[in-house]
This record gives structure tokens, sequence and C-alpha cells, in this order.
């Protein structure tokens, strides 16, 4: 019996309100966007929750690392040793995450008024593939750019979307995002060492010369910041000095993408009863 491939949904464009349609035109222009929780979804209760689990989490990633050495944590958290991550697996082999509707994160990555704009910009319906908390350690000014805190380009699929909400007050000295405008297939910079399946590090000195220094980004901000990028464009963050970068992280993909990259976490469908066709799509 041959196999049955499970169809795409017609996609039926969002309506978008104002602030929606700002964040979507920004994305199309720049690659990235900056809108606050509170203008996006003006919920208190619902921050207050999100608020609450992320000290939660805070306060256990702290207690973790006190009194790790760098090459302790380098052997706990692997190459990216300045980052604690909530719910990614710790070791090979371990469970993936069971989480669900029921979860706060994964309620906002498949709120409405989030995956509107995702769903806009990438014109077809996408699937939530990645929920985490992150801690970014700080280590002071002798540290050196490793990893993802240099600029890159991620793999996975051209134009996956990545959202980070920001649950402190992220300046300089936290490690915030930094993004290239323009930088995406198609932009201004889209040609220059352009998207493949696999990250992308470009010489630090070839890319300086490249990039007009007024389109670099900087993205700072409080908490409640919501930062959604398509990192397919140049981005780089979490050189933390003096203070951590505390923020819940969300990727999208396609169907494409999410058939060729297990999903980072499996569904817990409990509470999902009266999600909409997106959402539910979002977690299929």
């Amino acid at each position: 019996m041959p196999l049955r491939l499970r169809r795409r949904p017609r996609f039926d464009a969002p309506q978008l309100d104002e602030v929606q349609q700002r964040a979507l035109e920004s994305l199309q222009q720049d690659g990235v966007a900056v809108v606050s929780f509170s203008e996006l979804f003006d919920d208190g209760a619902f921050w207050a929750q999100l608020e609450a689990d992320m000290r939660s989490f805070v306060d256990a990633a702290e207690a973790e690392i006190a009194g790790l050495s760098s090459e302790e944590r380098k052997a706990r958290y692997g190459n990216k040793s300045f980052l604690v991550r909530r719910f990614r697996r710790k070791q090979k082999g371990d469970p993936q995450p069971l989480l669900g509707p029921s979860t706060p994160w994964v309620r906002l990555g498949i709120a409405d008024r989030l995956l509107d704009i995702v769903n806009a910009y990438r014109g077809q319906t996408m699937r939530l593939h990645d929920v985490d908390n992150w801690y970014t350690v700080p280590e002071g000014d002798k540290a050196e750019r490793i990893l993802s805190q240099k600029w890159h380009r991620d793999g996975w699929e051209n134009h996956i979307v990545k959202v980070f909400t920001y649950f402190a007050d992220v300046d300089e000295e936290a490690g915030p995002f930094e993004y290239v405008r323009g930088s995406t297939s198609g932009g201004k910079y889209g040609s220059l060492w352009p998207w493949e399946d696999e990250e992308v590090y470009p010489d630090p000195e070839e890319f300086a010369a490249a990039i007009d220094p007024d389109d670099y980004l900087t993205l700072t901000g409080p908490p409640g910041t919501i930062v959604v990028c398509d990192t397919s464009g140049f981005h780089r963050g979490g050189f933390a000095r003096s203070k951590p970068r505390i923020l819940s992280y969300l990727t999208y993909l396609s169907d494409e993408g999410n058939s060729l990259h297990r999903r980072k976490f499996d569904v817990d469908w409990a509470g999902g009863e009266e999600l909409s066709p997106a959402a539910r799509y979002a977690l299929s």
C-alpha cells in the first residue's frame, strides 16, 4: 500500500492589526522585528505566569553553576559552556522533554498573536520546532567570542524564524542579540557567504570589511522585549560580560524543515482541546 503524505492545509493570510503589521514589515525589510510583550498581548496575568516560571529556572540555574569553573561548565553543558538551557536533553539518549499547551512556554509559542506574524512572514502555516529557556553566564571582559557569539547564519532551512523574549534588562553587558539588517536571501547582503544547510561562519576580517557599520543592529531592551528574527540572516549573541542574559527561545520551521529535523520536544496534548487551527497545526 503506497504511503499517503499529509497535505499542507490551504494557507489564508492572517488579518494583522497595527502592531503585528509593523512587526511583519520590519521582518520583511530588515529580517528582524522588535515588539513588546505588553503591546502584542496586553495580558498581565500571562506575563506574571511566565515571569514566575522563569524565575524558578533562573534560581535553579544559578544554584547549579555556583562554584563551577569554565572547564567544569564545558564538561556539563558542552561547547556552549556559557549557556544553561532548561529543556534541552542533557545527554545523548535521554528522552525528549514532554511539553504541550499546558506548558506556559508552549502556550507562548502557539499564541495566535505571535503565530500570525510568523506565518504571514513565511507565507505558510509553520510548526513550533523548539522551546527553551536560556540563562547566559556572564564571563567578564577577558572572555573571547566562540560559536554562536560570532557572526553566522543558521542552518536547518532558509528563512528559519526564531523568537527571543527577554526576562531581564538586556543591555550591552548582558550579551544582547545582534543582527545585520538586509542579510537574508534577496537582501543587501544576502549573496555574501550565502545560506547553506549548515551554519555559515564568515571570516571575521572579511565580514567587517563587507558590512556597512550602519547596518549592525544591537537589540538591547527591558524585560518583555520580544525579538522576532529570520536567523538565516547574519546574527550573533550571548556574549555576556557582567550581567546574565535571561530569555525564552522559540524556533519555527516549515513542513519541509520539520520533516528533516526532529522536533526538540514531544507533544503532550493535554489542555489542547480549544486550540485554534494554526496553533494545533504548529504542534502537529
